[in-house]
C-alpha cells in the first residue's frame, strides 16, 4: 500500500503542477479556479496536520491564495506528504483517526481512507478547473492518471 500511496501523491503533484504552469501562461485565471486550487492545497495540508495529531485549525480552506503562494504550498505539501508516506507502515495506514471538522462534528476514519480522499478530492476539483477553462476558450492540461503513467518516470524534482 505504501508504494501505491507514494505513486498517488507523486501523480497528485504532477497534476497540480500542470495546472500551476497553465496559471502562469494565462494570467489572470478565473477567480473560481484560483479559489478551488487554494481549497485543494490548503485541505491537503490540513488533512496531513490532522493525521499527524496537530490539526492546524487556523487554516482557511475557502480563502483564495496568490499564485506564488499556491506554487510554494504545492511543493511544501508534496514534500510533507511524501515524507510522511515514506515513513508510515501498514499499522499507520490502518489506524483509526478521530477528528472534528470545521462545523465541530466529530468523525473517525481510517488513515488510508483519508489519504485516498485527499487525492480524489484534488482530482475532483481539477475536473472543475478543466470545465471552467474550457468555458473561457483555454484548453486545460490533460491530468488523467494514465497520462501521468505514460509520461512520468523517476523522481520529482521539488
Amino acid at each position: 500500500m505504501k508504494e501505491y500511496f507514494l505513486r498517488l501523491y507523486t501523480y497528485n503533484h504532477w497534476a497540480n503542477d500542470r495546472y500551476l504552469q497553465l496559471f502562469e501562461q494565462h494570467s489572470p485565471i478565473p477567480e473560481r479556479v484560483q479559489l478551488l486550487m487554494s481549497h485543494v492545497l490548503v485541505a491537503q495540508k490540513l488533512w496531513l496536520t490532522r493525521i499527524k495529531g496537530n490539526p492546524d485549525l487556523s487554516l482557511h480552506i475557502w480563502k483564495t491564495l496568490p499564485i506564488g503562494e499556491l506554487k510554494t504550498l504545492a511543493v511544501e505539501n508534496t514534500k510533507n506528504w511524501l515524507a510522511y508516506l515514506a515513513a508510515a507502515d501498514q499499522a499507520e495506514f490502518d489506524r483509526m483517526l478521530s477528528y472534528q471538522n470545521f462545523q465541530k462534528i466529530h468523525y473517525t476514519n481510517r488513515v488510508s481512507d483519508i489519504i485516498i480522499h485527499t487525492a480524489n478530492h484534488a482530482t475532483y476539483h481539477r475536473a472543475q478547473f478543466a470545465v471552467l477553462f474550457r468555458q473561457i476558450g483555454i484548453e486545460p492540461p490533460n491530468t488523467d492518471f494514465i497520462t501521468f503513467a505514460r509520461e512520468f518516470s523517476g523522481e520529482l524534482n521539488l
